[in-house]
């Protein structure tokens, strides 16, 4: 809520939340870029995150060997290596050290972070991701 009265629009949700992803900012900068409070991103973000997730059905790895196999194919023909089903790259997002066991969190590059790592195919579709729960 904004102004403590009035709903934010879908469109500024999704603004705030594609900034925050995008650039990994406190809430608060992310928030007095938009114009609301701290409270507000975090519940934008909550929301656009949950939306994408229930609608969200189509990041699925190949399994059956027919499927693989074409996977194969397709990698082959664009990168020249055989055998290949995924291509595998992560980041290290930051973020603000937690509560408990924060030493968990601190990354190689000394800064608190989690990392997220995803599986692309031969046409760069995600089919598989990892993003731990912090």
């Amino acid at each position: 809520m904004s102004d403590r009265s009035h709903s934010l629009n879908v469109r500024t949700k999704l603004l705030v939340t594609l900034r925050y992803l995008a650039k990994g900012d406190f809430y608060s900068e992310v928030g007095d870029l938009h114009g609301v409070s701290r409270s507000s991103v975090c519940r934008c973000i909550q929301q656009v995150i949950s939306a994408i997730n229930r609608n969200l059905n189509n990041i699925t790895f190949p399994t059956s060997l027919h499927d693989l196999a074409a996977t194969k194919q397709k990698f082959h023909r664009v990168a020249g290596i055989p055998n290949v089903i995924g291509a595998v790259d992560g980041t290290l997002i930051p973020i603000q050290a937690p509560s408990e066991n924060p030493q968990t969190y601190v990354c190689r590059k000394g800064y608190h972070a989690v990392n997220i790592q995803a599986v692309v195919d031969s046409s760069l579709k995600f089919v598989y991701f990892v993003v731990p729960h912090w």
